[in-house]
This record gives structure tokens, C-alpha cells and sequence, in this order.
């Protein structure tokens, strides 16, 4: 029953923070608000850096403390209401964006994300820690596919809300009522959390280790955490990329910033098309097969938009290239959660999750370099170049040892005895 408990409180979680995320998605909400109050490439780079890679970078600092700590739902609980709060102070700077200039407003928002991505930073180490903790291991393949679909069906009721809200109003207001919708969504699914049953952690044994040392002991006997983290960097290239494709389809094709639903509803079309495969693709070859989809996927979708765009063709590849984003994102948001809750040991999971966070250096400086890069030689030439990382992380994911090979080398041996 308390199993069955927490297991339905993540899900609940799940798609309400579904509905608050496409309100305010980092691949298109955010990008279009960055632009509208006067932006560039080099502020989308600022804004994917803070909201790609300053979480991960920002772990390193909590995992030792959190990973300490007897119980963990209570710090889950004040990283969600710090959000939520943050939300609704940026919602309240552009309901009033008259009153300051551009760069204010940029700023303002800059600091405003900060202030959410380092408390959804402090909540992600426990949210991880957690799963592992209160949901059986023979469950959390389930979970996490069930939650990937309940997540694809809240994305597309907000994305529906979102691109009659586009339509309907103009300028910096219409971003007010989405981050206010966004921090209401964040408030109901912390009702879920309230659900979820936690015993308390014993006591850590032996002297304590400092987070430093920790990741030198990790990286030098974990081998498939170290290609993990390998290959999780080089994949993280093609995430990072997903804001700039949207500024190129607006300068591109001269769109409206009202047409950013209709990208929305695209994306998350992909998204939850794509469902109706990963459930196929883990079945047999487990998350790294998801991990293997997404780096082909990574490849391809920069290398399809520069042979698009050079060849002339109108602004109807959308409605092919956005929609494959949106599988590769759905990928990538339900594989790296799974797979770093399924390789690392149940009593360390908190410091797992804030050394992996440490290491993915690619999410936290790769949009800055990417920005610079691009306003230097153009984007076509930094897109061709971006499509050969991903594809290098199928060396990487080879070589992990996952659950799915474990489970494997252990059939293919009761095979091989005789009788």
C-alpha cells in the first residue's frame, strides 16, 4: 500500500509539472520571450546555460549534504515551493515590463530562472534519491515509460492552452499568464510529493568522504558510470542545440511570435507519437537502446535542417524537423533520469545524481560556446559540426553494463548448462 502510495504520488507529480513545463518550455516558450524583449543568440545561450547547465553544475554543492540527510522529502518540497515562487515573481516583472527597459527585463528574468533552476537543482538530487528509495526496482522501468506517457498527455493539454493563449494575447503579457499558469501547475503537483511514504536512511557508516574525493573513488572503480557520464555529454550537445532551431525557423521564415504554439503542439505531437515506441525499444535492449535512438536522432536533425534551409525549401520543414526534436527530447528526458536511478547503488544515489551533474560539462558550457560560435561563422556551419558529437556516444553507450546486459548474461548462461 505505502509502495503503491508514492508510486501514484510521482505520477500526480508528473503531470502537473507536465502542464507547468510546456507553459514555460526551455526549447520554445523561453527562446521567443528572449527575442521579444530584445534578445540575441548570445542571450539564448545565457538562457540555456541557466537552464540546462546550471542545475547539473549546481548538484555538485548539494549531493554531500543531501546525501547525509535521514529524510529527504522536505528539502524535495521547499525546492518545488522555490520554484513555484520564482515563477510567480517573473510573472509579476512582465505583467509590469512597461515600467523597465529591455535589459532590465532581461535581466530580471535571467535572475528569476536562477532562482528556479538552483532550487530545481536542490529538489532533483532527492526527487532521483527518492524513486530509488520508494519504488521497487522490478517497478521502475514501469514508472518511468507510464510517466513518460502521462507527461506526453499533460504537455498536450497545456500545449493547447498555451497556443490559445499565443493567439489571443500580445506582447510580454501573454509570457505573464504562462509562467502564472506554470507556477499554479507547480503548487498542484506538489500534491503528489505530499503523497509519496519515506523511511528514514540509516546512519552512514566509516568516515566521510568529501564530494571530490568521492568523484575520483566513483569515476576509478564505476566503469559504466564513467561512460555514462561520457556519453551523456556528448548527447547533451544535441539538447542544447533544440532553442536554437527555433531561433533560426523565426529569423529564418520571419515568423510570429504567435506561431510558437503551433511549434509547441508540433514538439509535443513528436513526443508523444514516439511513446508509442520506446516501450518497444526497451523491452530488448533496454534504455541504451533509447540512449543509441537518441544519438542517431541527434545526428540526423542538424544535418536535415542545414540541407533543408540551403536547398530553399519553405518553412513547411517544420512540420517534419520539430516534431523529431520532440522525440529526441522525450528521449532524453526519460533516459537520463532512468538510467542514472537504475546504475547507481541505492545508498548513494544522492551523491551519484550531484557528481553526474558535475560532470556534464557539455550542458553548462556548450550554449555559450555554441552562441559565440554561431554569430562568428553562421549556423550552418556549427550545425553540420554539432551533428558528429552525439553520434560519437554510441562507442560509450556500448560499453555500459546495465541492467537489461546483466539480465541477459545471466539467460545466455542458464542456456549454455546442460541438461
Amino acid at each position: 500500500m505505502r509502495l503503491n502510495r508514492s508510486y501514484t504520488g510521482f505520477l500526480i507529480h508528473g503531470v502537473f509539472l507536465a502542464l507547468a513545463v510546456s507553459f514555460t518550455e526551455i526549447n520554445t516558450v523561453l527562446p521567443a520571450l528572449i527575442i521579444q524583449s530584445g534578445g540575441s543568440e548570445v542571450h539564448i545561450g545565457i538562457l540555456t546555460t541557466i537552464m540546462v547547465g546550471l542545475p547539473l553544475v549546481s548538484r555538485l554543492l548539494f549531493s554531500s549534504f543531501l546525501q547525509s540527510r535521514k529524510r529527504k522529502k522536505s528539502y524535495l518540497l521547499g525546492g518545488i515551493y522555490a520554484r513555484m515562487l520564482a515563477f510567480y515573481l517573473i510573472a509579476l516583472l512582465l505583467f509590469s515590463s512597461e515600467s523597465f527597459s529591455s535589459a532590465a527585463v532581461l535581466f530580471l528574468i535571467y535572475c528569476g530562472l536562477i532562482v528556479f533552476t538552483m532550487s530545481g537543482a536542490f529538489a532533483g538530487i532527492t526527487y532521483s534519491s527518492l524513486i530509488g528509495s520508494t519504488i521497487s526496482p522490478k517497478l521502475r522501468s514501469r514508472f518511468f515509460v507510464r510517466k513518460q506517457f502521462f507527461w506526453s498527455l499533460g504537455i498536450l493539454v497545456s500545449g493547447l492552452c498555451l497556443r490559445l493563449i499565443a493567439g489571443r494575447t500580445e506582447g510580454l503579457f501573454r509570457y505573464g499568464i504562462l509562467f502564472t499558469l506554470a507556477a499554479t501547475m507547480l503548487a498542484l503537483a506538489s500534491i503528489g510529493f505530499w503523497l509519496i511514504h519515506e523511511k528514514p536512511e540509516p546512519p552512514q557508516k566509516g568516515k566521510k568522504q568529501s564530494i571530490f574525493r568521492s568523484l575520483t573513488h566513483i569515476l576509478t572503480r564505476d566503469r559504466t558510470f564513467r561512460n555514462y557520464a561520457v556519453s551523456a555529454n556528448l548527447l547533451s550537445s544535441s539538447i542544447v542545440m533544440l532553442p536554437f532551431y527555433i531561433k533560426i525557423f523565426i529569423t529564418e521564415y520571419r515568423l510570429d511570435s504567435a506561431f510558437i504554439g503551433n511549434i509547441v503542439l508540433l514538439q509535443i505531437g513528436g513526443m508523444i507519437v514516439s511513446n508509442l515506441f520506446w516501450p518497444r525499444i526497451i523491452k530488448p535492449l533496454g534504455f541504451k537502446g533509447v540512449l543509441k535512438t537518441q544519438a542517431i536522432l541527434g545526428a540526423l536533425m542538424p544535418l536535415c535542417m542545414v540541407i533543408f534551409i540551403s536547398a530553399g525549401m519553405d518553412f513547411r520543414i517544420i512540420y517534419f524537423i520539430v516534431p523529431v526534436l520532440g522525440a529526441m527530447n522525450g528521449a532524453h528526458k526519460m533516459s537520463s533520469e532512468a538510467v542514472l536511478v537504475q546504475i547507481s547503488p541505492d545508498d548513494k544515489r544522492s551523491l551519484y545524481s550531484g557528481i553526474f551533474g558535475a560532470l556534464n560539462l557539455t550542458s553548462a558550457v556548450f550554449p555559450i560556446l555554441a552562441a559565440a560560435l554561431i554569430s562568428a561563422a553562421g549556423w550552418k556551419i556549427i550545425f553540420v559540426l554539432v551533428a558528429l558529437l552525439p553520434l560519437t556516444s554510441l562507442i560509450p553507450i556500448s560499453r555500459m553494463v546495465c541492467p537489461i546486459d546483466i539480465k541477459k548474461a545471466r539467460e545466455s548462461a542458464r542456456n549454455q548448462i546442460p541438461g
